[in-house]
């Protein structure tokens, strides 16, 4: 009953919710521009940079990216090769033990597939199987799978990271009890259609720069009048 009465609840309010996106998504394109899609590069490559990625920052993770592909010729390479050795070559991107064994892990998953080192297939996919592929890999985890589909293969689908998940909520489209998942569901119907890659990538700078955890900027935040965050500070 109650899940029943939060869902009309979060239905009543998406409407709202969609317009105050459009306005957060036009302000940011005034103040960034209209980011361009990157280069082409395979799901699978898409796929361990996102692995790499995590809970590092930019410079590092490119490292040891750069690091794990000049240690292997190819994929075929790395998953024949000891845990330890894909984890040396990643050390310096952070949790290299856990990451190693992940992307060990998902090497060995393809290699046992027809087509092998290779997730391709997923481009015949729809999003939703492709998600639900990706997600059921080792150590892939929904936003990792968001990554993937909105930079790999093009989905219109909007991944949240910890600074998407921090200006959602300083900016009352999630609260506070919301998951990062919970905020992933609430954003899919809000995004406007063909938004997802610009809004992505505006939101991700922005938290970067201006809306940042700590000490964030919002004397001169061109999103103050959409944010809650800077209503509860004003009134503290």
């Amino acid at each position: 009953m109650a899940a029943n009465i939060r869902m009309q609840a979060e239905r009543a309010r998406q409407p709202r919710m969609a317009a105050k996106v459009r306005r957060i998504l036009s302000t940011l394109e005034e103040l960034y521009g209209t980011p361009r899609p990157g280069g082409a590069e395979s799901v699978l490559d898409c796929l361990i940079r996102c692995i790499l990625s995590q809970n590092t920052t930019d410079l590092t993770s490119s490292r040891a990216w750069l690091s794990l592909k000049g240690r292997y010729r190819d994929w075929p390479s790395a998953a024949v090769a000891p845990a330890e050795s894909i984890e040396e070559a990643i050390r310096e991107g952070g949790l290299a033990r856990s990451k190693s064994r992940r992307i060990k892990a998902i090497l060995q998953q393809l290699g046992r597939r027809k087509v092998k080192y290779s997730l391709e297939f997923l481009r015949r996919k729809s999003d939703e199987d492709a998600f639900r592929y990706l997600t059921g890999m080792d150590g892939v985890g929904p936003k990792t799978a968001a990554v993937v589909l909105l930079f790999a293969l093009g989905r219109d689908i909007l991944p949240v990271d910890t600074h998407i998940d921090r200006l959602c909520r300083r900016l009352g489209l999630a609260g506070e009890a919301a998951t990062a998942e919970d905020v992933f569901e609430i954003m899919k119907p809000l995004v406007p259609p063909g938004a997802a890659h610009r809004l992505h990538l505006n939101m991700i700078r922005f938290a970067k720069e201006r809306c940042r955890k700590r000490k964030p900027l919002c004397g001169e935040c061109p999103l103050a009048r959409q944010c809650l965050y800077v209503t509860v500070r004003a009134g503290a």
